[in-house]
């Protein structure tokens, strides 16, 4: 396994604790620099889940330790289920149904244990007391960073990918396994899989980094919204290498704050996020999550009449030659999958795609140099074909753009389409960008630039009396509403924003 001789001091740890939280960049990628060969090889492994499609092949780069397929043999001290999150699997490709991923027939489960072991099992059916459908997974340990800021310990983690379940459905399940007669199981939690037909919600927020309650209140809300899966626009904590980061987060999301005899969001809901910038492409956030794809950094999926697509972009603060991998690699699926799905509008009649970085925003980070290449790269991808809108975050605050197509050159400022009487977008003037960056991060200021492309702006916190903000997306028929809302820290939420596209 490589080993990575420690590149920070104590000072340059300091330096580097305030420049991620003093101008929201991040520490740079822990797992790029030695690839001396003196290291050692790199743990290799592949496993197909049983009923699936596809194989699972975390790459070496990730450096997980100990990977392992479900087995019986005797743990070494408590391997009690924790923190049980569902996310998705699944391939990339989406001419390839057999293998391409599905929120409405599949679900992935990943859990973490004290202490390391091989049990990694999913028992499930569609009643509390008849979880008679029994499924097989792995394990891995995800190790202590070896650059930059670390937590002190490695993390046991154990995944199960289950595949074939019937979409709109109530799926009771408990985690687990370890010695024949003598298994570990988690409590009872449940989950419904992604409706397929009808009305259909999908909750969307981003930038959770700052203030743990805030990131837990917009989960309440979720969790009343009764949305049918959540999307994250990245930054969920504030230096992804740290593990107790992650603990604390994830631990505010599992059980009802409450009633700690329930279960919030985590593990109750389908959560699929993008890595953010201070994600820092550590193996630690690609280890917390399941999120379709090997290399995880971009993903897309169907849910009902929409076409989600979700793009890594942090190429562009790691990468000026964007005809290396990984940008290239990336921004080469991306007009891959945007071609076919543009081409298939008859049955999935709109795209809404996902990065971090907020493309055309009028707050803090709307000049800096990574915003504007990651513009450059992806809004003429995003034009080419006709995306109807890109959420954002990075920028602290909520901000709807006017329908916008990109200039000349295309890190300028765009070319602005036309808006209807009601402030709606109108379909084929361009793409609409919105901003959704308030579920915990501290705020940022709005209109720090005056452009004539920005619609609508919302700040929270200061003399406002929101302490953050979510979105909530509703499909159905041919119409895809977009609802913004003012987070309050008690009462009911205020509609801050809302539109309709039709096609």
């Amino acid at each position: 396994m490589r080993h990575l001789a420690p590149l920070f001091a104590f000072a340059a740890i300091i330096a580097t604790v305030g420049f991620a939280c003093g101008n929201g960049k991040a520490p740079g990628n822990p797992d790029a620099g030695d690839d001396d060969a003196a290291d050692g090889p790199l743990q290799t492994f592949s496993f197909k889940p049983a009923g699936c499609g596809y194989t699972i092949s975390p790459p070496a780069t990730r450096a997980f330790e100990d990977l392992a397929v479900d087995d019986t043999s005797a743990p070494g001290g408590d391997i009690t289920p924790a923190r049980v999150r569902l996310g998705l699997g699944g391939g990339t490709d989406s001419s390839d149904k057999s293998t391409y991923a599905d929120p409405h027939t599949s679900v992935s489960f990943t859990w973490e244990t004290p202490t390391a072991s091989h049990a990694a099992k999913v028992k499930l059916g569609t009643a509390p007391d008849t979880l008679g459908d029994l499924h097989t997974g792995y394990t891995w340990t995800t190790p202590k960073p070896t650059i930059g800021l670390s937590s002190a310990n490695p993390k046991f983690m154990h995944e199960v990918h289950v595949c074939g379940l019937q979409p709109g459905t109530t799926y009771y399940y408990q985690v687990g396994g370890g010695p024949s007669g003598s298994e570990t199981w988690s409590a009872t939690q449940q989950f419904t899989t992604v409706p397929a037909t009808g009305t259909i919600t999908v909750g969307i927020q981003g930038d959770a980094r700052d203030q743990v309650s805030t990131w837990q209140t917009v989960q309440e809300r979720m969790l009343s919204a009764g949305v049918s899966m959540q999307l994250v626009v990245g930054d969920i904590v504030d230096i992804g290498t740290l593990e107790d980061l992650w603990t604390q987060w994830l631990d505010a999301i599992w059980k009802d704050p409450n009633d700690s005899a329930k279960f919030l969001t985590l593990g109750q809901q389908l959560l699929v996020p993008i890595a953010g910038n201070h994600e820092n492409e550590a193996a630690q956030f690609y280890g917390n999550w399941s999120i379709p794809g090997d290399s995880e950094q971009y993903a897309s999926f169907d849910v009902g009449n929409t076409h989600f697509v979700m793009v890594d972009d942090e190429f562009a603060q790691l990468q000026t030659d964007y005809t290396q991998a990984p940008a290239s690699t990336i921004l080469a699926w991306l007009d891959a999958d945007l071609k076919a799905a543009n081409q298939n509008r008859a049955n999935v009649p709109f795209i809404v795609a996902m990065n971090h970085r907020g493309l055309f925003s009028t707050s803090n980070h709307s000049t800096d140099g990574d915003v504007l290449a990651a513009r450059g790269q992806l809004a003429p991808i995003f034009d080419k074909y006709a995306v109807d809108v890109v959420f954002n975050g990075h920028d602290h605050e909520y901000e709807r753009s006017k329908p916008v197509k990109a200039g000349s050159p295309a890190t300028g400022d765009p070319v602005v389409g036309s808006v209807d009487g009601s402030s709606n977008p109108v379909s084929g003037t361009g793409t609409t960008y919105v901003i959704c960056a308030g579920a915990g991060a501290e705020p940022y200021s709005t209109g720090e630039i005056t452009k004539s492309y920005s619609l609508k702006q919302q700040g929270f916190g200061g003399s406002t009396k929101y302490i953050g903000t979510y979105s909530i997306l509703t499909m159905s028929a041919n119409t895809l509403q977009v609802d913004a809302y003012g987070l309050v820290s008690s009462g009911t939420d205020d509609k801050i924003d809302s539109f309709t596209l039709t096609h």
